[in-house]
């Protein structure tokens, strides 16, 4: 794809991310046969200048424009799904506030390869218009009808809980929704400024919300990143329980009820060899797919699966919603402890995760790393040492200009021995 990476367009607001480029992707979605756009965005400060951008390049091919503001991305998608809507998340994730990126939907689901190329082509080669303007229409509904979905899976708790919401977009709404779950709620990074979104906070900054639950003695913490489709966890002793752990306590409670279909659950080839091997013990299939949770999604519609997720936070239960929701997964770990009346730290001491470690590079051309033919063949001898006892996974971020060396084995000091290694080889080729 020349423009679409593995979670739509990302880049830095007037480099790769141009007003002309902005604009006629706006004008491209008049393709996907939708008289109807529905545009959220989440807290950076660039969030008005493409919103506004896309807009007005939606109006100007007569599609009717719905403006929801800042929601999380599951809420836009939750949205435009319901409403059958085209829809436009404003949001570069988990990045710093200085990138940004637009994820296109059509009627609530991430678009074909067939539909980005559709949208591509018209990029390069944009056509004239002279018909009818659409309409703008200020969508307040949006963000309501989302809680009103999230409140049907809320269970009361006594636990004390911590929420990190990253200043990012679930800063009103993961609020909202966690007073109504405990009278014991602390929240923190819930004052974004536009340039304070995954600042030292949130699920890929976990040391202070690890902090606030330790200080301020809760149960479990949760942490979302800026978009709110991912969430992490801490528990009572601060230490973290990532998307792996989450998706085997989910699992478990699943298979104990009889709905983990096909005894199955779908990981990313991130996933911790420790936690692949406790499933397998347990009697639980592992299906592994490429990093992004695009191919999470796809292997459980194939396969008609019940849970699966990444690592990083990324978690889907289809049956409840098609896509990956903080907020939601963090609602339904809450219940399952209320259920089971358990703590979280109850469900993993007999688990040996394996260390890993994954280092980023920033390089300027990701295809020249990955072409060096060294590189993979000292990957290759590295895992007949270690007996293919290890995960070794070299690849290029799909949202940053970035090389990610992941190192994955049985102790801390194997995984710093060979990750300096790689990531040596990796700089030389650069």
């Amino acid at each position: 794809m020349k423009y679409f990476g593995t979670d739509g367009i990302r880049g830095v607001p007037n480099k790769k991310l141009t007003m002309d480029l902005v604009s006629k992707l706006g004008m491209s979605l008049s393709l996907l046969n939708n008289k109807d756009v529905v545009i959220a965005t989440d807290t950076r400060v660039s969030k008005d200048m493409l919103s506004y951008a896309i807009a007005g390049a939606c109006l100007s091919r007569g599609l009717n424009v719905h403006f929801a503001g800042v929601i999380p991305t599951p809420a836009l998608i939750y949205y435009s799904y319901i409403k059958g809507y085209t829809g436009v998340m404003i949001t570069a994730s988990h990045n710093p506030y200085t990138d940004n990126g637009i994820k296109v939907l059509n009627k609530g689901f991430k678009l074909k390869e067939s539909e980005e190329l559709l949208l591509e082509d018209f990029i390069d080669h944009p056509t004239n218009y002279e018909g009818d303007v659409g309409k703008f229409i200020l969508e307040a509904n949006a963000k309501q009808i989302y809680l009103d979905f999230l409140f049907k899976h809320i269970q009361k708790s006594n636990l004390k809980i911590a929420i990190d919401c990253a200043n990012g977009a679930t800063y009103e709404t993961a609020e909202a929704v966690f007073k109504r779950v405990t009278n014991q709620l602390v929240v923190i990074s819930n004052q974004p400024d536009g340039y304070n979104i995954n600042q030292d906070c949130g699920s890929t900054h976990l040391d202070l919300l690890k902090k606030t639950v330790i200080e301020h003695q809760c149960d479990l913490g949760f942490a979302f990143d800026g978009d709110g489709d991912r969430v992490l966890c801490v528990d009572a002793r601060g230490k973290t329980i990532d998307g792996d752990m989450l998706i085997y306590l989910l699992a478990c409670y699943l298979r104990s009820q009889n709905k983990l279909n096909k005894n199955t659950v779908v990981l990313s080839i991130m996933s911790n060899l420790g936690l692949i091997k406790k499933f397998k013990e347990i009697g639980v299939d592992v299906l592994e797919t490429k990093v992004g949770d695009k191919y999470v999604i796809e292997a459980l519609k194939e396969h008609q699966l019940s849970i699966g997720g990444e690592n990083s936070g990324h978690i889907i239960l289809p049956e409840i919603l098609h896509t990956g929701d903080g907020v939601l997964n963090a609602l339904l770990v809450i219940g399952l402890l209320t259920e089971t009346n358990t703590l979280l730290e109850d469900w993993f001491d007999d688990i040996s995760m394996y260390a890993d470690l994954m280092v980023n590079i920033k390089v300027e051309n990701k295809e020249k790393v990955l072409q060096n033919k060294k590189l993979y063949n000292r990957i290759d001898e590295i895992k007949k040492e270690l007996n293919n006892d290890c995960k070794i996974i070299v690849r290029a971020s799909g949202t940053e200009e970035l090389i990610r060396v992941s190192v994955m084995a049985k102790t801390e000091e194997i995984v710093k021995k060979y990750s300096d290694e790689l990531v040596a080889m990796v700089r030389e080729s650069i």
